[in-house]
């Protein structure tokens, strides 16, 4: 896992196993399991999902949800590729202004 903040912002990319092999067939079936997941996180967090999109990361279409907790939001976006999830996960603050989180979907290329 790699971040860095600066303030009360946060970027991070993590990298997980999957168990099968994403292939593009799969983006819609996924997101039903994506969304699950985030209704758990939100309520870990004592937040709420307030957003979600489609997104392309390192050229790869992807999901991406919003969870919003207090006067932040994390923005998720999961990318998929072969046997491989790359979790890119942004904080900011609840104002407008989303940069650093544009940056990192902007920016990023799978390993």
């Amino acid at each position: 896992m790699l971040s860095a903040s600066r303030g009360g912002e946060l970027v991070q990319v993590a990298t997980f196993s999957l168990l099968k092999p994403y292939t593009a067939d799969l983006f819609a079936p996924v997101e039903k399991e994506l969304r699950a997941r985030m209704r758990q996180v939100a309520a870990q967090s004592g937040g709420t999902v307030s957003g979600s999109t489609t997104v392309t990361a390192g050229g790869i279409r992807s999901h991406a949800y919003e969870v919003t907790v207090g006067d932040h939001v994390d923005e998720y976006t999961f990318v998929l590729q072969g046997r491989r999830e790359y979790q890119l996960l942004c904080r900011r603050a609840k104002s407008p202004g989303a940069d650093a989180c544009k940056q990192l979907v902007r920016t990023f290329q799978p390993a």
